[in-house]
């Protein structure tokens, strides 16, 4: 064997330039050419991703199940996870509320405020999705049947696609008083309202009691409770996280300030051709005199703008829904007129503090009826 062939003092073949700068070019072209295929395999991966189906997108949670085969040799485990979509309501039904929680017995009904085009209320088509736990009659009233969760829905004859689905609740004993289908905006406790030691107050169960029969004295003056202020703060800045707009439109009054628009009042109805006895009548529908009014209490806020339209709105029906959990009720609820003696104001709302304010949510029922003075 020629041992000189592995020396390593033997003389290595020399490469020209032109061959050295050829297999430079030849390496750059390799690797660019793995750059681009890496690439354009990212590219192909990105667009399958986009063209998934919305559905499947907008899935909210995972359903794990995990399923065991056994076989006399062969145990094997397979464990699969697939997309659940909870359900939605992008149909162009506008509601007043889209979860109904109630005892067993009670009934309770969403109120429609607007209609997808070319649907009217002979057109609504309700059903149960369980009706063991609630029924639903054709003109939407829910009625809690045993303790359970299940859904109504809420169809339009003209237009089957418009469908909307209410989260319904009936509670029984053996329900957890926090235990809600409603996703809540705020979990924390809003504190009862401060209890004042002043002659003249009304306090039924610590809850400060102003309407038609219950006065305040003219020297009374609390100004916007601070605790009132700083739960509403609370709750705007969560009703603007979803994109609506929710403020103080008014909130305190002195007995005086009541006092002139109470008066103001009568003075528009009289030039409308009313008497003042007709006037009088007509504005203690929807103004209370001074001294029996909520907001010299400070304990209560008109939102937005004090005007009918104001119900129509997602801010009312966001309202409607979450009020309780920052501690206020709608102090003047649809349907209740004939017991608070004045018509029916969504823009108005009351603190009482989230313990109360979540028992009368629940249980659909005024302030008076609440307290047991209706």
């Amino acid at each position: 064997m020629d041992n000189n062939r592995y020396s390593s003092n033997r003389p290595r073949r020399k490469v020209s330039r032109r061959t050295y700068r050829n297999r430079r070019l030849a390496a750059l072209a390799i690797i660019s050419f793995l750059i681009l295929v890496f690439v354009v395999f990212i590219a192909k991966a990105c667009k399958s991703d986009d063209k998934k189906p919305a559905a499947e997108k907008k899935a909210s949670s995972t359903l794990t199940t995990t399923t065991t085969a056994t076989d006399a040799a062969i145990t094997t485990t397979v464990t699969t996870t697939a997309a659940v979509t909870l359900p939605s309501n992008d149909s162009d039904f506008k509601l007043d509320k889209r979860t109904v929680i109630l005892e067993v017995g009670e009934t309770d009904m969403p109120r429609v405020l607007e209609y997808p085009d070319g649907t009217v209320e002979a057109d609504e088509r309700w059903e149960s999705t369980d009706k063991k736990i609630a029924t639903v009659d054709s003109y939407g009233h829910i009625t809690g049947v045993s303790p359970g969760k299940c859904y109504v829905t809420l169809k339009s004859a003209a237009d089957p696609k418009q469908e909307v689905m209410i989260q319904v609740t009936v509670r029984g004993e053996d329900t957890d008083d926090n235990d809600s289908a409603a996703p809540q905006s705020n979990k924390a406790e809003a504190p009862a309202p401060p209890v004042h030691d002043t002659e003249g107050l009304t306090y039924i169960d610590g809850v400060l009691l102003v309407n038609k029969e219950h006065s305040l004295p003219a020297t009374f003056a609390p100004m916007l409770e601070q605790v009132c202020y700083d739960q509403f703060t609370a709750l705007s800045t969560a009703a603007s996280k979803e994109g609506l707009s929710i403020y103080i439109g008014s909130s305190y009054r002195s007995y005086k300030d009541q006092e002139t628009i109470y008066n103001n009042y009568i003075e528009e109805e009289k030039k409308k051709g009313n008497t003042e006895e007709q006037a009088v009548e007509i504005v203690d529908t929807y103004s209370a005199r001074a001294g029996y009014s909520e907001h010299q209490s400070g304990l209560c806020i008109d939102v937005n703008t004090i005007n009918n339209a104001f119900g129509y709105t997602q801010e009312s029906a966001w309202l409607s829904e979450h009020a309780h959990e920052y501690g206020f009720i709608i102090r003047y609820p649809l349907g209740k007129e004939n017991i608070t003696g004045y018509q029916y104001e969504p823009w108005h709302i009351r603190y009482v503090g989230s313990k109360i304010a979540r028992k009368i949510y629940r249980s659909g029922q005024c302030l008076e009826e609440y307290l047991g003075v209706a």
